[in-house]
């Protein structure tokens, strides 16, 4: 019966045209029957005739997809099911579909977008900061020169995350996906045709699974010391090396660190002037609120103040001081290189030299 929808074909037009010809014989035939088995025929017969195009065609694929794209049109006009015409189409193209999927999938007008990332994606370097509460980086690098650099998350929206992609490529880059021409994902054997290991069966419909799939066998892990980190190491390092005084009104007299104790005598907190912290915020580039987060989340604030808080501001007499409070017990926070009780001033050593109370 193949024949008798072949000879129905113009012979000055191409394979894919010629397709379509077979799929309006059919509508015209499946409205001449009445019973179902005689329905079931016509649409094995057109199918078989697709399937011959096709094996002739330099563009297997093309053809089979003309022919499926107007399975809607046969449905309508002949008042049946389109699912029971695409079903007969992809059981009779099977081994054409196949063997066009072996011989290589290709898009006439460019680069589709599943070959691109298997064949020319070399590695996804995983940028992961040490800061705390920061966006991780995936720097997507390909054997074409092409590095794009994205938030992680990015590349589970397909558009968005073509558009950067093919802005630095020099390839004619396409968002279809080749994979797609095999057919449907759900028939037996799309994962074995499409492009990659049948872990992504590349399709619309399978975006996410595949781009995770890919990232996942390809990324390289790379941490990164963020602002806030170097800015915090900064910090302690000003505590490391400073001279801090147990008398907070001499520390905010003299703008000096404040060494807190406990009731037993031992370092509970160290208190940091303000002006130290802004000046190493300004050094690195880095808003105080944003260390004020990162000492938080590290957890080396002082557990004495509410919330996120880290700072207090401290009033003697009418000089006022704000502070910034360290856990001295956290294991990130070090202790002052030295630690007195009190402190001479210059007029202390004045009243001293006037009573003889220094050597010279």
């Amino acid at each position: 019966m193949s024949d008798e929808y072949l000879s129905a074909t113009s012979d000055d037009v191409g394979p894919t045209i010629a397709a379509a010809e077979v799929m309006d014989r059919l509508a015209e035939r499946l409205n001449a029957v009445d019973s179902m088995a005689g329905r079931m025929e016509e649409k094995k017969a057109a199918a078989e005739a697709i399937a011959e195009l096709a094996s002739d065609a330099d563009d297997a694929l093309a053809v089979v997809e003309s022919a499926k794209n107007a399975a809607g049109d046969v449905a309508m006009k002949a008042q049946t099911k389109k699912g029971a015409i695409l079903d007969a189409i992809s059981s009779a193209t099977a081994d054409v579909r196949t063997q066009a999927a072996e011989d290589g999938l290709s898009l006439d007008h460019g680069l589709a977008l599943d070959r691109y990332l298997e064949e020319n994606l070399e590695t996804v370097r995983r940028i992961e900061s040490t800061d705390h509460h920061s966006e991780t980086t995936l720097s997507w690098q390909f054997s074409d020169g092409a590095v794009v650099e994205m938030d992680d998350g990015t590349h589970l929206e397909k558009y968005n995350f073509y558009k950067k992609i093919a802005m630095a490529t020099r390839e004619k880059l396409q968002l279809e996906l080749v994979s797609e021409e095999v057919g449907d994902p759900e028939e037996d054997g799309y994962d074995r045709l499409s492009l990659g290991p049948r872990s992504r069966p590349w399709h619309e419909d399978n975006w996410i699974q595949c781009i995770t799939d890919v990232l996942d066998e390809r990324q390289t892990f790379v941490e990164s010391v963020g602002a806030r980190t170097m800015a915090w190491e900064a910090v302690a390092n000003e505590v490391r090396l400073s001279r801090a005084v147990s008398d907070l009104p001499v520390a905010v007299d003299q703008l000096m660190p404040h060494a807190m104790e406990d009731d037993d005598g031992e370092l509970a907190e160290v208190w940091l002037p303000g002006k130290t912290v802004t000046k190493v915020c300004e050094e690195y580039a880095v808003e105080p609120k944003a260390l004020q987060e990162e000492l938080a989340a590290r957890g080396v604030d002082s557990d004495d103040l509410g919330g996120d808080r880290v700072s207090e501001r401290v009033t003697v007499g009418q000089n006022g001081v704000r502070f910034w409070r360290l856990d001295a017990t956290h294991d990130e926070v070090p202790a002052p290189a030295e630690i007195v009780d009190e402190v001479e001033t210059g007029a202390d050593r004045l009243n001293s030299m006037e009573w003889g109370g220094l050597d010279e």
